[in-house]
């Protein structure tokens, strides 16, 4: 066991010591409620566990390693320690990965849940301003920051496959352009919601550098086109796209998504309002990819509520890593608690006091009737309804209507006092 470490000073130690120091101080610390594995600058590595009124950090230089794989292992050896389910274990360099493809420090965060030990902790991965790499990077981990916009498009160079959608090439670059502005401006309406949140960094650098544009391929459900910028144009048909995509696919068992997502937009008008997340079969790189499809509603939305449902759904995108169904156990249904917090959280932020308040009316009845409501649209009065609307700008009464549910379920998060609580809850509702 070797000595602690200053704050200030990191400590250099070999892998081997690390991991063994990592799990025996989160044995002997048995009140930490959250605990941090920190890339920092220069290569070091950060622990904190923080207990009631106490926070301890240790910081460490790894001689012998990456410094990003050395984080990915402690996730292994705290698994059994604090414990960790399959789920939050194996998710973990998957959300590491992502957050330092964007050129940023990836802070893994763990937290003790409530109730009885022995539950798996919850997990996420916060992304913090500095740069991760150095000369100990392996070549896995020795990614560049991105450069550019993954939205950049030359229409005069496009791709055969993408060309043959199309009539003639004007039709095409004129299309296009519509999909590419529909897309900059959802994407601009998420940049303005994320600014200033700490916890929507992560989702703001996934949409930012990881999101290309894509085309649906007609006819064809669940097929599309990606056009990342930067790659030389491709002259194989579409017929040919689609044979060699058959062939690269495995004919069973789960299939990792591609590092980069898609953006989908929709140019025709529709009373669809909604971005939504589903995956699909990216015919460009032969793999299956997430998609996020952005509408383009008849009657728009705010653009604080574009930005919000946008963040949303490109945190699904995010914990998604496998083209098939997810099994719906109990972890499924906690990160989709925790996806429900997220979006809690930018309600808060962007909302404020009113959007607060409008929680605090549907805990207040909630408590009054010992039961979910029967009514629960008739809970916030006139007054609380303008507030609500003139928080995010103005809105018609189908989008309010979207915000006050969100604040009903937020309320009963907090009359259950307890996130698995609230993940049974989730899954009860669904049936």
């Amino acid at each position: 066991m070797t000595s602690g470490a200053s704050a200030a000073e990191p400590r250099v130690v070999t892998e081997r010591q690390f991991l063994d120091e990592l799990a025996s101080v989160t044995r002997e610390r048995v009140a930490t409620q959250f605990l941090y594995l920190m890339a920092q600058e220069g290569a070091v590595v950060g622990v904190q566990w923080e207990q009631p009124g106490v926070d301890h950090l240790r910081r460490y230089r790894v001689r012998d390693a990456c410094p990003h794989c050395v984080v990915l292992a402690a996730v292994v050896t705290l698994a059994p320690v604090l414990p960790l389910d399959g789920l939050r274990a194996g998710r973990a360099r998957p959300q590491y990965e992502t957050v330092l493809r964007t050129g940023r420090l990836p802070h893994l965060a763990f937290a003790r849940p409530p109730g009885p030990p022995g539950a798996s902790w919850l997990g996420d991965c916060h992304a913090v301003d500095g740069d991760p790499h150095s000369d100990a990077d392996c070549p896995r981990h020795a990614v560049p920051a991105p450069t550019g916009d993954p939205l950049a498009l030359r229409p005069g160079s496009l791709p055969r496959a993408v060309r043959e959608l199309y009539p003639h090439d004007g039709a095409a670059t004129a299309d296009l352009a519509r999909r590419l502005r529909i897309a900059q401006d959802w994407r601009a309406d998420a940049q303005a919601v994320a600014s200033g949140i700490r916890e929507a960094a992560a989702t703001w650098a996934f949409l930012r550098n990881s999101c290309v544009l894509g085309v649906p391929v007609p006819g064809a459900n669940g097929l599309v086109l990606t056009l990342p910028p930067g790659r030389p144009p491709d002259d194989r048909p579409l017929g040919e796209l689609h044979e060699a995509t058959v062939r690269a696919l495995p004919s069973g068992g789960p299939v990792p998504y591609q590092e980069l997502a898609c953006l989908l937009p929709e140019p025709a008008s529709t009373t669809q309002r909604l971005p939504t997340y589903a995956g699909a079969v990216d015919l460009t790189a032969a793999a299956p990819v997430r998609t996020l499809r952005l509408p383009t509603p008849r009657r728009p939305l705010s653009t604080t509520g574009r930005g919000v449902l946008l963040l949303y759904e490109a945190r699904h995108a995010m914990g998604r890593h496998v083209a098939s169904a997810p099994v719906r156990d109990s972890a499924y249904w906690d990160s989709e608690a925790a996806l429900n917090v997220f979006e809690f959280t930018l309600l808060e932020r962007v909302a404020g006091r009113h959007y607060q308040e409008a929680v605090a009316a549907y805990l207040q009845a909630l408590r009054r009737e010992g039961d979910l409501l029967a009514r629960p649209h008739k809970v916030l009065d006139r007054r609380r309804r303008k507030a609500l609307s003139l928080a995010f700008g103005g809105l018609d009464d189908e989008e309010l209507h979207l915000w006050a549910s969100v604040a009903y379920r937020n309320a009963i998060l907090e009359l259950l006092g307890d996130l698995q609580a609230f993940a049974a809850h989730l899954r009860h509702q669904a049936g």
